[in-house]
This record gives C-alpha cells, sequence and structure tokens, in this order.
C-alpha cells in the first residue's frame, strides 16, 4: 500500500470519526474519550501530510493559498483540543472541528484528483454531520413529549 493511500485513508477515517463523534454530541451521548482515537488518527494524517506532501516546508504546506492552510490546521487544532477540555467546550469543540473539517474535505475532494475517490464518503459524512447539528439545534427545542 502506498504512503499516499494511507495518508488520504487516515484522512476519511478520521473525519467519518469525527462524524460520528457529531452524532454522539447531537444525542448527548459524547464523551470526551470518544475523541482520543478520531484525535490520534487526525493526528497520524497530518503528520504523513507533513511530512510526504509538504517535505517540512511552510512553502509547501501554502502553496495553493492560506485559506486551506488555516483550515485545515484550524480543525487539528479543535481535533486535538478536543479531548482535553471539559465537557461543555469538548463538544462545542467538536462542532466546530466537524463544520471547519467538512469545509477542507469537501473542497478538496472537488479540486484534488488524488481524493476524488472519497467525494462519496465525505459528502455522506458531511450530511450525517449537519443534520446533527440541526437536530441539536431544532429538533431538541421542543419540550420532550411534545409531537413532532
Amino acid at each position: 500500500m502506498q504512503i499516499e493511500t494511507i495518508t488520504f485513508l487516515a484522512a476519511m477515517t478520521g473525519y467519518a470519526g469525527l462524524t460520528a463523534n457529531m452524532v454522539l454530541v447531537a444525542v448527548d451521548r459524547h464523551r470526551r474519550k470518544h475523541m482520543v482515537p478520531v484525535a490520534l488518527i487526525v493526528f497520524a494524517h497530518v503528520f504523513l501530510v507533513w511530512h510526504y506532501r509538504y517535505d517540512w516546508e511552510i512553502i509547501q504546506a501554502t502553496r495553493n493559498g492560506y485559506a486551506g492552510f488555516v483550515i485545515f490546521h484550524a480543525a487539528l487544532l479543535g481535533i486535538l483540543a478536543a479531548p482535553l477540555a471539559g465537557n461543555p467546550w469538548a463538544r462545542r469543540l467538536v462542532a466546530f472541528s466537524f463544520l471547519v473539517a467538512a469545509m477542507g474535505a469537501s473542497g478538496a475532494v472537488m479540486r484534488y484528483d488524488e481524493v476524488a475517490v472519497y467525494r462519496l464518503p465525505v459528502f455522506v459524512c458531511g450530511l450525517v454531520g449537519l443534520s446533527a447539528i440541526a437536530y441539536r439545534i431544532f429538533g431538541r427545542s421542543r419540550p420532550r413529549g411534545t409531537p413532532r
């Protein structure tokens, strides 16, 4: 298996795990420990990207613009911080990281041929995660027992 395949499979796996955590947040079942494997997988992905694609050079990391660079690393910081934060903040960090990662992943699969194979899973995860956010915001606003 090529290192590029491992790198992008780690990205998709981390994104799917982040989506699962977003669903857990929406239904009040999230625990900080659920983010630990996601954080480890995403950290491994970012390490591989920096090592094999960017060769540890900031010029390479920003060659396609600063927006992608900021999105990529903002999601990383949120994901790494979520298992360490207190519970209300952990849930907020999961939601923040999901939204940022969804922007980055959606843009990447549309722009880069090497990750185009992940379009369908990225869009499915995006739809599931956004639905979880909508449920958290709108679906829970009714008092319990009220018909929908």
